[in-house]
C-alpha cells in the first residue's frame, strides 16, 4: 500500500471515529436537554 494510501485510510478512520463521538455528544445534549427541561417543569422556582 502507498504512503498516499495510508494517509487516506487513516484519514478516513479519524473521521469515522469524529463522526460516532459527535454523534455521542448530540445525543448526550439532547438527554441532558430533555432532563432539565423536566427538571424545570418539576421545580420552577429552581431557574
Amino acid at each position: 500500500m502507498e504512503d498516499k494510501d495510508k494517509i487516506i485510510t487513516s484519514l478516513r478512520k479519524q473521521l469515522k471515529d469524529a463522526i460516532s463521538r459527535c454523534n455521542a455528544l448530540e445525543q448526550e445534549n439532547a438527554l441532558l436537554s430533555y432532563q432539565l427541561e423536566k427538571r424545570e417543569k418539576e421545580c420552577p422556582e429552581s431557574r
